[in-house]
Parts: C-alpha cells; sequence; structure tokens
C-alpha cells in the first residue's frame, strides 16, 4: 500500500468511519453472484472500517479480513468486537496464507498500491484462493479531482484501473473473466463511479508469468543482472515482438547484442551516478571486486563526455548520435565495443547461465543468440508494460540490499531515479529538426498543410512517453496545433493507412539527408535494412504498434479527420 494514503487513513480515523459507515456496502449486491454459495470461506482484503466484512458475515459466510492500517483495524474492532476473531493485520503485495479461500473481496484497494507492486498483487490474491474460487474486485471507474501525481486533495494515491488492462493482468495469471458492471458513488460523490469485476481462478498451472515472476522474488542474486536482462527482454517485446528468430522446437533466439545495448542504456545512469550505487553484493567503491563492466563503462563515459561538465544524459545523447552517424573518434569506437563485449560475457556468464537454476535461458554461441522458450517470450511481449515497473522497483530494492553494510546512506529513493534516466528530448530531436530545415516543401504529416519551422513540431507518431524511441523514422513533421491535439494518443491503423503516402515520403526524405542515421534507425528496429522492402516493412511495423497499443493495452486511439 501507498505509505502516504496509509498515513492519511491513520491520521484521519474517525472521518473515514463516520463518512463510510454512514452507508451500506455497495458490494454486497455483488455477493450472491460472486460468492453463490452461502457458507463458504472469503478474505475481504483491505476491509478499512469492516463495513464489507460485516456484509459478508450477516448473509451467511465464513469471513475473514485483513487491513494493513493499524488505526483502522483497532477502531473496527473497538465498535464492532465481533470482528476480533476474524480481523488481523495484512497488507498487498506480500500477504500469504498456506490455507486457500474460496473467494476473495478486494474493494477500493488496488488503486491505493503503486503501479510497480500491482501484478505482485495480483499474484497474491491468486495464491490465496483455491481452482475454481471467485475474486470480486471493486475500483474506481472515473475521479476528476486527482493531481499530476494521481493523487487526491487528501494525498491519497488512485492509481488509474481501467478494467480492460486489469482483465488482461488477471487473464495473464490463470483467472477467468465473468463479469463488469459500473455503479454511481455510493458516498454521492460528483465525478466518481465504480468498476465492479468478477474472476474465477482457472488454474493452478505454472504459466510463464509464475517463471519471471520467480526470478524477481526468489532467484538468489549476487548482482543486478539477472533484474537487467528481464528488462532488456521487456523493452524489446514492446518494440517488437518479431525481434526473435523463431525456431521450430519451441524456442526463440534474441541477439546478445541486442541485449548488451539495452544493458549500455541501463547501467550508464548508474555509473555515472554523483554517488556510488552498488550493483553486486561486492561493488563497493574501494573494494577489489567491483563490478567488472563498471571500470570499461565509467572510461567510455568519460570519453564521450569530452572532458567537459555536461550531465550523463546529455553525454549519452551525444555517444548515440555519433555512433549512428559513424562520427565518433576511434579511441570511443574501441571503448565502446570494449563495453559491449564485457556486457556480453556479463549477461552469458550470469544470468543465462544461473536464472531459475539454468533453466530459463541458453546460449547458442555459433549463431549470437539467447535462447528462451516461445512461451516466455509472448508473455513478454503481453505483459512487458507492467512487469518491467515492477523490475525497476526490485531492482531499486536490490541497490539498497548490497548498500547495507558499507554505504548505508544509498537508499532505493537515491537508486531509483537513476533506473529511470531522463533523456534529452531536445538534443535528441536536433537531428530531425535540422534535417527539416533542409526540406524545401514542408507539410504537417497529418494534414498536409503547409508549416514553417516557427509553426512545426517535432512529434513522435508512436508516443515517446509508451516507447521511449527518438528514431527519425518516428519524427514526424506537424503543425503545432495539430500535435497538441495529439499528445500522447495513439494512430489508429486507420488513419496511418490515410497519411501512409505522406509518411512514407517524409521517411525517403530523411533516408536521403541522413542516411547513415537512417539505415542505422532502420536495422536495430528491424533487424535488417532491405533497399527493396524497407518502406513497406518499415510502415507495417509502425502500424502493428499503434495496434497493440490501442487493442491490447487500452491506450487513447486518434483518428484525426475521421
Amino acid at each position: 500500500m501507498d505509505e502516504k494514503t496509509g498515513k492519511f487513513y491513520s491520521d484521519h480515523v474517525s472521518d473515514v468511519f463516520a463518512r463510510y459507515d454512514a452507508v451500506d456496502s455497495p458490494v454486497a449486491k455483488y455477493f450472491s453472484q460472486a460468492f453463490p454459495q452461502l457458507g463458504s470461506r472469503i478474505l475481504d482484503i483491505g476491509c478499512g472500517t469492516g463495513r464489507d466484512l460485516r456484509a459478508l458475515i450477516a448473509a451467511g459466510y465464513k469471513a475473514c479480513g485483513i487491513e494493513p492500517v493499524d488505526e483502522l483495524r483497532k477502531r473496527a474492532i473497538q465498535n464492532h468486537p465481533e470482528l476480533s476473531d476474524c480481523l488481523k493485520p495484512g497488507v498487498l503485495p506480500g500477504y500469504k496464507e498456506e490455507k486457500k479461500y474460496d473467494g476473495i473481496l478486494c474493494s477500493a484497494v488496488l488503486m491505493h498500491i503503486p503501479q510497480g507492486q500491482q501484478l505482485e498483487a495480483f499474484l497474491d490474491i491468486r495464491n490465496l484462493l483455491r481452482v475454481g474460487g471467485h475474486l470480486l474486485l471493486s475500483v474506481p471507474e472515473n475521479r476528476n479531482d486527482l493531481d499530476e501525481e494521481l493523487r487526491d486533495p487528501n494525498g491519497r494515491l488512485f492509481i488509474p484501473t481501467d478494467p480492460q488492462r486489469i482483465r488482461l493482468i488477471a487473464e495473464q495469471i490463470g483467472f477467468t473473466f465473468l463479469s463488469l458492471s459500473t455503479d454511481d458513488d455510493a458516498l454521492g460523490r460528483a465525478g466518481h463511479s465504480w468498476n465492479t469485476l468478477i474472476f474465477e481462478k482457472s488454474s493452478e498451472a505454472n504459466r510463464p508469468l509464475d517463471r519471471i515472476e520467480s526470478v524477481l522474488r526468489i532467484d538468489k542474486k549476487v548482482a543486478t543482472y539477472k533484474l537487467a536482462l528481464l528488462r532488456a527482454f521487456c523493452d524489446i517485446a514492446e518494440r517488437d515482438e518479431n525481434a526473435v528468430t523463431w525456431f521450430a522446437d519451441g524456442y526463440v533466439g534474441m541477439p546478445i547484442e541486442a541485449l548488451a545495448e539495452c544493458w549500455l542504456a541501463y547501467y550508464w545512469p548508474l555509473v555515472a551516478a554523483p554517488v556510488h550505487i552498488p550493483q553486486s553484493q561486492t561493488d563497493f567503491e574501494y573494494s577489489k571486486k567491483r563490478l567488472l563492466i563498471r571500470e570499461s563503462l565509467k572510461k567510455l563515459i568519460e570519453l564521450a563526455s569530452y572532458g567537459e561538465e555536461i550531465t550523463p544524459e546529455t553525454a549519452y545523447a551525444i555517444l548515440l548520435a555519433s555512433w549512428k552517424k559513424g562520427t565518433y573518434s576511434k579511441d570511443i569506437k574501441a571503448q565502446l565495443n570494449l563495453v559491449l563485449k564485457t556486457f556480453t560475457k556479463a549477461i552469458i556468464t550470469g544470468p543465462v547461465r544461473y536464472s531459475e537454476g539454468g533453466g530459463m535461458y541458453h546460449y547458442d554461441a555459433s549463431a549470437s543468440l539467447v535462447m528462451i522458450e516461445s512461451d516466455l517470450w509472448r508473455e513478454f511481449c503481453l505483459s512487458s508494460h507492467w512487469i518491467r515497473d515492477s523490475i525497476i522497483l526490485r531492482w531499486a530494492e536490490l541497490s539498497e540490499k548490497f548498500a547495507r553494510k558499507n554505504c548505508p546512506e544509498i537508499n532505493k529513493g537515491i537508486a531509483l531515479p537513476f533506473l529511470l534516466p531522463n533523456v534529452d528530448l531536445k538534443r535528441e530531436q536536433s537531428i530531425a529538426r535540422q534535417m527539416y530545415e533542409e526540406h524545401p516543401n514542408l507539410t504537417c504529416v497529418w494534414t498536409d498543410k503547409k508549416i514553417t519551422l516557427a509553426s512545426m513540431d517535432v512529434d513522435h507518431a508512436l508516443p515517446f512517453s509508451l516507447w521511449r524511441n527518438n528514431d527519425l523514422w518516428n519524427l514526424l513533421p506537424a503543425a503545432r496545433k495539430v500535435n497538441n491535439e495529439k499528445r500522447d494518443k495513439i494512430p489508429t491503423p486507420e488513419l496511418l493507412r490515410r497519411r501512409k503516402e505522406a509518411i512514407v515520403e517524409t521517411w525517403r526524405f530523411a533516408n536521403d539527408k541522413q542516411p547513415l542515421v537512417f539505415e542505422f534507425e532502420i536495422y536495430r528496429t528491424l533487424g535488417r535494412f532491405r533497399e527493396e522492402s524497407w518502406e513497406q516493412e518499415l510502415f507495417q511495423y509502425m502500424s502493428e504498434r499503434a495496434a497493440v497499443a490501442i487493442y491490447r493495452r487500452g491506450e487513447t486511439a486518434w483518428d484525426f479527420g475521421a
């Protein structure tokens, strides 16, 4: 549970009870549908004032509850002593019991759990249910009073809980969707409504996602390498599920160099940080057993900075730009190759060999491919955007654990910003902007209307907030007014088809003006650059990415001019 949210409830116990106990349980009308057998064992997770728990008991169920806020739990028992034997402390994620329940009620809880912990919370819920047991889940549909940090005026966290996203998470870990209902707010608050979903636990099978979660939770970790490899698979899967080679034996192969490039992006800000953030059990500032990748990467960062006082993000952006153009110095090229070689060795001898006891991956040296089962790869493709949040949080916690003995001042709050690097967007877009300055007839790619440099925005066709992609093919000229309307929306496949000619013509211009950069980025995106077919292959890729975002992830579609 979010710390600030918990503090609000503990500081306002009397107000919370006066407000929430003044109305009947809004989910009680779903009990007979979700839990058809009276007398079945039901667990109420995050039961707050005990209102819904009392309603379950009154309806004839053998119900008990858990509540993470001590003050709420104690007041509930004080007001209703009959709850003393069935209300206990417990929090998601992290709550476990050996016994299984017939049903679980989780009402108005999920939105208070930070994004990176929601998958873990769902797994805990699943592990508490017997096969065939039902989950009754209630989450807010709309709130019109949240700030930029998704907090209400009282400081409580309200993570967006789109029902389709929740359904996808649940189905990925073995639940079957049964129903969805929408109700007005029981407290009568304007602009508030609630979604109630019912699921059935359909299987106890060891799904691929369980194996990923097992590496996160259970696998022994002497360094952050296992997390880095999982994160790389997530990032590459999100860009393109076809980035791998599919084999008939049920495996797929990921090019080792693609994984090493991801590691370069992850470890760059950590090594360049102004404080030493340990990445292994022995990776301390004056240790003789510091991480092998640290020394070679540190030297590359120094070379890429050219002795200037610039931020690590800027130095990395400069390196990428010169790498794409082939304009980096011999010294930088040699050091970059050494770093990538060091990463490659670390990947093969570390997480590939030891994740899940050596059963999760293997390495094909003849083809330079890291091999994983195709079911695991599909799971990365389906679930990467929320698995990654959990990985990053675990990475920050592991860094804090490694630092505890020799540098206790390093905690996960210090480590986390360096796991979420702040990209220098203006510098990254500078090549595109300079290129469009040379365009003889500049028009908006979405409208065909003429624009000037003063009225032009460089638009991420596939939004940066989702893909973090600054390749030239994704940076298109757009009228500022149109781009302001588009923002982080996803162009529909239909819109892309209508604008195909304009988009492809822009790509041709980019390829003509910046062939080294453009072809480098296409090769990195598609795994190849075919002179005769790159236009169609790249357009197909863009259309597929847009479709995945809209129809699989539920992102907001944009169909300008339809």
